[in-house]
Parts: C-alpha cells; sequence; structure tokens
C-alpha cells in the first residue's frame, strides 16, 4: 500500500506527543510513504503554528528534516495536476491536498511489476474534512484506494498491535485539544495556578477548578455550556479578576470553531466498539 499525507495529518502525528512514535508506525503500516514538495513547503511554514512550548520546536525540525523530507516524492506530475484541476475547477486549489490527490492519482496506475498493481492501494491520508467532502467522488471513481484520516491510522496501528485501544482513545482526545491551541494554554494555567497557589483558594474554589480541567480536558458538544456555568460561578469569577488573561482564553475557545469536529471524533470513539479486534 502507498500512503500520501497532508500537512494537517503529519503535524497532528507529530504535535500529540512530539516524537516519532507514530510516523514509525507508519512505516511499518505502508509500503511506501509520500508526501508532494508542496506539503513540504507547508510543513515549513505551519509546523510551529499550534506549539504552546518552544522546548518542542527543536523536535519537531528534527523529525520533519531528518526523517519526513525523506518521503518527498519530486516525480513530475504535470499531467495529473492538470487533470485534477479540469475535473474539479470548483474546488482545485494549489494546496498540499489537491496535489496529494493529483500525485495519488498517476502512483495508483503504476506499480512495481505492472500498470495498475497500485490501484485501489494508493491511499491519501487527511485530516481535512472538506478537502475530503471535495475529493471523494473523484477518488472513488478513479479507483485510486481510500481517503483516510489520522484517527483511520490510529485504528491501523492499533489493529496492528502498535498501539492499545486505550492510546487510541488518548490520541482522540488529545486531537481535540490540539485543534484549538487556547484549551492547552489555559490548561497549563489553570494546573498551574491550582498548583502554586493551592493555599488560596477555599474548597469550592478547588472543586470548581477541578470541575473546568476535567471538561477541558475532554471535550465534548456541550463543553460550551459546562464553561458558561463555569464562568457564572461566583468562586471562579473572584479567581478570574485576578486573572484576566484567562477570561480571553475561555471566549475564545467557546468562539472557535473547532467545534464542528468535536462531534466527528466523539462519534469515532463510540464506534470502537464496533471495530472487530483479534484478541
Amino acid at each position: 500500500m502507498v500512503a500520501y499525507l497532508d500537512t494537517c495529518t503529519i503535524l497532528n502525528l507529530l504535535q500529540i506527543n512530539y516524537d516519532d512514535e507514530y510516523i514509525k508506525h507508519l512505516v511499518k503500516s505502508f509500503e511506501e510513504i509520500k508526501l508532494t514538495p508542496i506539503v513540504f513547503q507547508e510543513l515549513g511554514s505551519n509546523k510551529f503554528v499550534n506549539v504552546i512550548d518552544d522546548s518542542n520546536k527543536e523536535v519537531l525540525n528534527n523529525v520533519i528534516f531528518n526523517q519526513i523530507q525523506k518521503y518527498v516524492d519530486y516525480s513530475n506530475s504535470d499531467d495529473t495536476l492538470a487533470f485534477t484541476k479540469k475535473h474539479n475547477s470548483e474546488c482545485f486549489k494549489d494546496n498540499g491536498e489537491s496535489h496529494s490527490v493529483s500525485y495519488s492519482v498517476k502512483v495508483s496506475r503504476f506499480g512495481k511489476n505492472d500498470f495498475g498493481d497500485n490501484l485501489l492501494k494508493t491511499h491519501f491520508i487527511s485530516d481535512d474534512a472538506p478537502a475530503q467532502k471535495d475529493f471523494n467522488h473523484f477518488y472513488q471513481i478513479n479507483v485510486v484506494g481510500q481517503i483516510l484520516n489520522s484517527i483511520d491510522l490510529m485504528t491501523i496501528f492499533w489493529l496492528k498491535q502498535y498501539i492499545t485501544k486505550n492510546d487510541l482513545i488518548k490520541y482522540c482526545h488529545s486531537l481535540k485539544q490540539l485543534y484549538n491551541k487556547d484549551i492547552g494554554l489555559l490548561l497549563i494555567k489553570l494546573k498551574d495556578y491550582s498548583r502554586d497557589f493551592v493555599d488560596d483558594l477555599n474548597s469550592k474554589q478547588k472543586i470548581v477548578f477541578t470541575k473546568l480541567i476535567e471538561i477541558l480536558s475532554n471535550i465534548q458538544d456541550d463543553t460550551n455550556n459546562k464553561i458558561s456555568e463555569i464562568i457564572s460561578d461566583p468562586d471562579f469569577k473572584d479567581v478570574l479578576k485576578k486573572n484576566k488573561d484567562w477570561k480571553e482564553l475561555l471566549t475564545n475557545i467557546q468562539q472557535s470553531n473547532f467545534r464542528e469536529k468535536i462531534p466527528y471524533i466523539n462519534k469515532r470513539m463510540r464506534d470502537l466498539e464496533k471495530v472487530w479486534e483479534v484478541m
């Protein structure tokens, strides 16, 4: 099998743990790993966007340039780029997703031994839901393979016994936090404050802090309502007055469109019960 990865997928795989664990599992799971030149360019431009701790920047750089770079596909795909653009003019863009689909189509037509060996074996891995929707029919009628996302990859790793089911569930929870940098920032601030100023908090405030940390650590469809309840709590308001930057983070979290991704991730977590595992 061949896997083409887009930018957001690679960054999600790297930024969950800030190591190369999932890249190693990826290499073991597919015969070939590929990314287009434009995806590698996008990695360079966006690699630090969601990074909270500066110490993780060096880790990202090392993995991207020492491990990821060698999988860049520099083959000429001008013909399939033009073909894909012609038949997807309403959604084709000069970005990683459109280029990955185009390269995948071309690679699917060839193989190690004969023409078409890679048909139904060339997969596009993307966490960009709109791009998946735009190209799904085109990908299907060209019998290229499947369009997957990083949760699908984690499921593959689980079924291959590279990771546990709990690891997969943990990835899903972390992915929800990764989609909103402000959640990670606020969690750090809340945990630091509850540790450093524990003697300044009364019993009710400690309960509210614990509750808010639990809410932010497990984002659900009703998270906004729960956050609103916390904000309106008099005990939390007293602490909020001393930490005005928290209010901005809470507002950003409630207004962010990342919530659109939450129902899908939660459903995938529930649906794990429907995935048969060899015991």
